[in-house]
């Protein structure tokens, strides 16, 4: 069996093809001779006629019938489907077709030849052309399936994965047959609320519709993973599916959203992770459709989390040219390797320059934004990482990346011209309790101050909470802590966070741009805080894993660490003042306090000594003079 199987998978296409036909027109000629009038003369006339003269004189009806039934085959583009994939709805149904052309072709013809058989046999000879008719199409399917065990024999392994397709419809069939090959994955059933499909089958196999039958099919398929597939539901349909799912502790997938099927089909065989976007309890905010026809814009940071997705989203945008800053080699490359990939794709024409450099220089900066003629500037490189920048061997460092290097920014902007800079921010800013902040709540505060300094060029601030699955971001963490078996680490039991998607955020960026008048501070409706141990018990459950409250008991454990150096038990978006809506009724805008130009002179001139020096000391109490509601209890 393995010497045929791999003759004919090394066979060509048309070779292959060439065997489907010539086994087509064998098995029609059989059942022609078996069901057709040869064999059945044969016997009414007990055998006195030869079966040779029989076919010879009733062969007309044979070539007629298959003729026609082989040109609907052709035309109808039934050998150009894969064999493996002969169940699909279309092969079946173009089986079907040419079965009934073959078969009543030929009793039109067996009719037509014969006086005799139109006056008395005519219900006869049409029921023997349905039995024509199946039988062809029954013999059409089984070559197939024998076709398929010699070519691709079942490879099903002994420990294939069990798994369940929720959702019958289109998407769900096409799920099965993208996946149905792969020999490591076995489909136990598909799950259907329809009260039309319940106890139906596809492809002979179950759909089941109520709960139950989940809990059973778990127990009696240890292992047991639910691939969603129902990529048309909105993203509040799919929470409320997949908060009912979480209760049987069984890993849940999912197929990807429809927009990114029907932009590349290839994702429908794509079994994905559960997007968190799946879990946060609010609805998400969509992407941006900003347009940037005619204008040069610069990213600042463009390799990191929230940089990269800018500009992806930019690009959307048909600007005339984006160039890339940013400080690491690596990341640059990927970035600008992902944009002209994307280009060549969509067919864009944007220019991609990928400038390799440091947001501290500001004559880097000033000589890349006046070569390139820069309208726009997204300021998204800076140090964010609470612990490290805590580290006071680092505080000097994200003091000159986070403030110095935004400086260096806005001073840039303001000497070239800029039409209008955004710069991100951080819900850390607000009454900071580690450097981090302070450091960012400066900068705010910077940019407010280059804002009132220049009626030309327009500045704002885009304020967010927690970026999940960013670098440093707690998702991943927890993902590869479940991955791992555990345990899942989180500092405190009643830690909160705001959590809103990179996509979110950098929607968000570029929407604020549009709205800036100058020196605003722009945040987001993130909807309640989210507990970080309620997040921690979901992601476990949705991985088909228990949680485990202590180190005996079976499953993933939930172990508290601590609070590290400068870490809130929750955030706030705003510092003081009212917010004022916006024509984005997730988008709210503050215009706040700011110090004056000679304090943050003075500021500056301090933090530049301590940092020269190395001081962490008084940078800390630097900050604390100037930074309100700055308080790391150091």
């Amino acid at each position: 069996m393995k010497y045929i199987s791999s003759f004919f998978i090394n066979l060509s296409r048309k070779k292959k093809v060439l065997v489907l036909v010539t086994s087509d027109c064998l098995i029609a000629f059989s059942c022609w001779i078996v069901f057709g009038p040869p064999f059945s003369l044969l016997i009414a006339t007990n055998f006195e006629r030869t079966l040779a003269d029989l076919i010879t004189t009733n062969f007309l009806s044979f070539i007629i019938p298959f003729l026609l039934t082989f040109i609907y085959f052709y035309l109808s583009g039934f050998y150009r489907s894969l064999m493996k994939f002969f169940d699909s709805k279309d092969s079946i149904f173009r089986a079907l077709i040419g079965a009934f052309i073959f078969g009543f072709t030929w009793g039109i013809v067996y009719i037509y030849q014969y006086d005799v058989i139109r006056t008395n046999f005519l219900s006869t000879v049409m029921l023997q052309s349905l039995l024509l008719s199946s039988v062809f199409y029954a013999f059409l399917q089984i070559s197939r399936d024998i076709a398929r065990l010699i070519i691709y024999p079942s490879k099903e392994s002994l420990n294939a994965k069990p798994v369940l397709i929720y959702g019958a419809g289109t998407s769900g069939n096409e799920l099965y047959h993208s996946i149905k090959q792969n020999p490591k994955i076995k489909i136990v059933g598909f799950f259907d609320n329809s009260y039309d499909l319940k106890g139906t089958f596809i492809n002979k196999i179950r759909i089941y519709g109520k709960p139950r039958h989940i809990k059973k099919l778990s127990e009696q398929f240890p292992g047991l993973e639910i691939y969603l597939a129902i990529p048309s539901l909105n993203i509040s349909e799919r929470r409320k599916i997949i908060r009912s799912l979480e209760q049987y502790k069984i890993a849940v997938r999912s197929m990807p959203a429809l927009h990114e099927i029907v932009e590349d089909e290839k994702k429908m065989a794509e079994i994905q992770d559960l997007s968190i976007d799946d879990i946060l309890p609010r609805s998400i905010v969509g992407r941006s459709d900003i347009s940037f026809e005619g204008i040069n814009v610069m990213i600042t940071g463009a390799g990191g989390s929230i940089g990269s997705e800018i500009v992806r989203q930019v690009l959307d945008g048909l600007p005339n040219k984006i160039v890339l800053f940013e400080f690491s080699e690596i990341n640059l490359y990927s970035i600008e390797s992902e944009i002209n990939l994307i280009k060549k794709t969509k067919g864009i024409s944007t220019e991609i320059i990928g400038i390799l450099g440091d947001v501290k220089d500001t004559k880097r900066l000033r000589d890349t934004i006046y070569s390139h003629n820069i309208n726009f500037i997204y300021h998204a490189a800076a140090y964010k990482h609470v612990p490290i920048v805590e580290y006071f061997e680092n505080i000097s460092e994200g003091i000159k990346n986070n403030i110095f290097g935004t400086k260096s920014v806005c001073d840039a902007a303001l000497a070239c011209e800029v039409d209008k800079v955004v710069v991100i921010s951080t819900d850390k800013a607000v009454r900071p309790t580690n450097i981090m902040g302070a450091s960012k709540r400066f900068s705010e505060m910077l940019v407010q101050s280059s804002d009132k300094k220049s009626k030309l060029t327009k500045f704002c601030m885009v304020r967010f909470g927690n970026v999940m699955n960013s670098s440093g971001s707690v998702i991943p963490l927890f993902r590869k802590q479940i991955s791992e078996g555990g345990p899942v680490t989180i500092t405190h039991n009643e830690v909160t966070r705001f959590f809103m998607t990179i996509k979110e955020a950098s929607s968000l960026v570029i929407e604020a741009g549009e709205y800036a008048d100058g020196g605003e501070v722009f945040i987001l409706d993130m909807g309640e805080q989210v507990k970080i141990i309620d997040l921690a018990r979901r992601l476990i459950y949705l991985s088909g894993r228990n949680v485990s409250f202590d180190e005996e008991s079976e499953g993933i454990q939930i172990k508290e660490i601590g609070l590290r150096p400068g870490e809130k038990l929750y955030e706030e978006l705003l510092i003081s003042g009212e917010e004022e809506k916006t024509k984005n009724d997730k988008i709210f805008m503050s215009n706040e306090d700011c110090l004056s130009d000679d304090q943050l002179d003075s500021a500056l001139k301090e933090l530049i000594v301590s940092v020269q020096e190395n001081n962490t000391r008084n940078i800390r109490e630097i900050l604390k003079k100037y930074v309100e509601g700055f308080n790391d209890n150091q």
